[in-house]
């Protein structure tokens, strides 16, 4: 087997994130009981994020609960983002070649060419086993491309999932932060 650059591993990883993230902590100074707003609001979006061994992070993936585009946000991401809806916010087939046409194959391709490697140069991507990315039609794309897979294994993730272990939980914390703030 060929040797992989760094910056051709590449693991990508979802996370829902709520609208209010909320907790049991209050911010009422010396009251007992305070009635926290919000602990109801389960609403979530998913982010799909993906880096490389070497740190090059690829534009994140988001996915909105809803059945049509009026269901997006009227705010402007950054046009290298991948925004899209789901009827539940869950990634799934679609969801996953869109990302991998929109974002992976991109990246692969002008590592390719900054690295001076064939066009058919293996990659690697790591991820869960989600069913959404291990269908049939999500592999072939992907070998179709020259990219291998690395799936960690079921009930693993927390400790053999990078962007789980690094990545998700500093989102998460930092969110929760600028929500208190």
């Amino acid at each position: 087997m060929e040797e992989i650059p760094h910056e051709l591993v590449i693991n990508w990883d979802h996370m829902g994130i709520n609208y209010i993230p909320v907790s049991n902590l209050t911010m009422a100074e010396g009251v007992h009981r305070v009635k926290i707003v919000g602990l109801g609001n389960k609403r979530q979006l998913t982010v799909v994020f993906a880096c490389s061994l070497n740190g090059d992070f690829l534009p994140p993936q988001v996915i909105y609960a809803g059945k049509t585009p009026r269901c997006l946000p009227s705010v402007s991401f950054p046009k290298s983002w991948h925004v899209t809806f789901t009827e539940n916010h869950w990634a799934n087939e679609r969801t996953t070649i869109d990302n991998i046409r929109k974002n992976l194959l991109p990246y692969v391709q002008e590592t390719h060419q900054k690295l001076s490697l064939s066009p058919d140069h293996a990659a690697l991507v790591i991820y869960d086993r989600f069913k959404g990315q291990c269908t049939h039609t999500v592999l072939q794309l992907l070998s179709d491309n020259s990219i291998q897979i690395a799936i960690v294994p079921a009930n693993l993730t927390d400790r053999l999932q990078p962007l789980d272990i690094s990545v998700n939980k500093a989102v998460k914390d930092c969110l929760h932060k600028q929500f208190s703030e």
